[in-house]
């Protein structure tokens, strides 16, 4: 079969997956690792591999720059810190750990190939971490937390991964040069993310066809990671930098109709492409055992274990301390409580890896060092497929019901309730808004009767839908009236209309910049303008 035919059987068979068990509570990115799985073992059934180039260099830097793009920097510039410690704190943590680890256990494994499967395995992989968190009931926070680290952690376990393959080639490894030129390559790719993001986000404005407008931010990502990686960085930090400036900076003033479009489009490819991954990793089960089927099944069971057990265990013993004890400094306390015990048991559990670990494993070359009279590198993408394996498939399907037995649906409900409560109160200030220009506008248009009465038809209108929200507020939220009156009945002019829309949407504006709403909200009714914007001028 050919790449393509490849393709096309493997967004059937996801099509397939998604149909079959379209009800049930395993989220679908862990059924497609099982379903890939299972059919590896179908003999007769040609050779599928994950590539890694592919995976590095096109998978990651458009799922980077989706996740970056439509998240909210003011929610992560809130959460910096438990981010930071998390996406590099927890990866340095994780890489020592599995470096004296492996090194204990596996004979012939020296302490630059240590490192390097430390690194390799160290970053839960940001793919797993959002598709899942995403798909149980979780509080903001912690999808903040989650999606902040799924972003930046690749950036730090990428260049260790590419230090620990240098000290492998060369014999040599410096502690000081390696830290310099990390923090180097953060400062020169946040700079460069920096410069890039305003760069497209000022070309897109100028940019009247939404179609190319959407096919520029389709190649953004790449020109964001390709130089940086070639420089020798990550790649991956740039990308984030530029999505975050994209999305923060300039996303607001784009058209409607590039909004609408571009959320379609890069939700149906954020989802083919973490399908596309999740399916890889499973269907190169059968390739890579037989790689590895020359060890005894007792070392590699025990090799398997002690790799499983130290990542697992080791983010918990990473997250509990940086939790509880930075809390201990007053500055930090006082302006961040500590949270409720079940927030870093979650955060903890959610560890996932997955293809991006399994694509840089791929990547390590044939070295020169012997393990059990073969080349390492084979039992080294083993041991990180069964981390792969083990994270996603226990992890994953125990964590719906990890959740719902720690209680915090009760911390998701009353988050939803004090959403619910800040969209009434947006939709109220939005017609109070709407009210004052129409009233102002009313006195410019005393001589045009016909407008006059489109004007003061519209004033009953908001009046009524001012009063109506305000009630709901009083009553503590009647869903059936925050709903009430999304798209009002367009029965006056184009230019009132669309005069309308300006004023609501620079009104919705002004509530997301003084923090009276979240992103997720602003986001919701952006969108329901844009389509009203949409639907005039068709």
């Amino acid at each position: 079969m050919s790449h393509l035919e490849v393709y096309i059987v493997l967004f059937a068979l996801i099509i397939s997956v998604g149909m079959l068990f379209g009800k049930s509570s395993i989220p679908l990115p862990l059924l497609l690792v099982i379903a890939g799985m299972l059919i590896a073992l179908l003999p007769g059934l040609p050779e599928v591999q994950l590539d890694p180039e592919l995976i590095l260099n096109i998978f990651l830097p458009l799922l980077i720059f989706e996740i970056s793009t439509f998240t909210s920097w003011r929610d992560v510039k809130k959460n910096l810190r438990p981010i930071a410690m998390l996406s590099v704190g927890h990866v340095v943590f994780i890489t020592l750990l599995v470096a004296i680890i492996v090194h204990s256990f596996i004979p012939g494994f020296n302490w630059p190939m240590a490192f390097l499967l430390g690194a390799i395995v160290s970053p839960p992989d940001d793919v797993a971490l959002v598709s899942i968190a995403e798909q149980v009931d979780l509080p903001q926070r912690i999808i903040t937390i989650l999606k902040g680290e799924g972003m930046l952690n690749d950036a730090a376990a990428l260049t260790l991964f590419r230090f620990s393959l240098a000290a492998i080639f060369t014999h040599q490894f410096s502690l000081v040069s390696a830290v310099s030129s990390f923090f180097i390559i953060i400062v020169a790719e946040t700079v460069y993310g920096f410069v890039l993001g305003h760069l497209i986000g000022k070309l897109s404005l100028k940019i009247n066809n939404p179609i190319l407008q959407i096919m520029l931010s389709l190649l953004t990502p790449f020109l964001a990671y390709l130089p940086a990686q070639r420089l020798g960085g990550s790649g991956v930090l740039a990308t984030v930098v530029t999505g975050l400036i994209i999305g923060h900076k300039y996303m607001e003033r784009f058209q409607p109709e590039v909004r609408i479009i571009g959320h379609s489009v890069w939700v149906m490819l954020s989802f083919a492409l973490q399908s596309i991954l999740f399916l890889l990793v499973g269907l190169d089960l059968d390739t890579i055992w037989d790689h590895i089927s020359f060890l005894p099944i007792n070392s590699l069971v025990l090799y398997s274990l002690a790799l499983i057990v130290t990542v697992i265990i080791g983010r918990f013993l990473w997250v509990y301390p940086a939790t509880y004890l930075s809390r201990l400094i007053p500055s930090i306390r006082k302006k961040d409580p500590l949270p409720p015990w079940q927030y870093p048991f979650i955060v903890s559990w959610l560890g996932m890896r997955g293809g991006i670990s399994l694509a840089a494993a791929l990547a390590v070359p044939y070295l020169a060092n012997i393990v059990h009279q073969k080349h390492p590198r084979d039992l080294i993408v083993f041991l990180v497929f069964t981390v792969i394996m083990a994270t996603l498939i226990l992890q994953g399907l125990a964590a719906p019901f990890i959740i719902r037995r720690l209680g915090i649906h009760a911390h998701v409900k009353h988050e939803k309730y004090q959403e619910h409560l800040a969209e009434l109160s947006a939709r109220a200030e939005i017609a109070k808004a709407v009210l004052h220009w129409l009233s102002e506008y009313k006195k410019l248009v005393t001589g045009d009767k016909q407008l006059l009465e489109e004007v003061k038809f519209r004033m009953k209108e908001y009046k009524a839908l001012k009063i109506q929200m305000e009630q709901s507020i009083k009553d503590h939220g009647d869903s059936h009236a925050a709903n009430h009156n999304e798209e009002i009945e367009l029965r006056d002019t184009i230019f009132l209309s669309e005069k309308i829309v300006e004023v609501e949407r620079t009104e919705l504006a002004r509530l997301w910049h003084e923090k009276k709403i979240t992103h997720s909200l602003k986001n919701k009714l952006m969108r329901q303008l844009d389509h009203r914007s949409k639907h005039l001028m068709d």
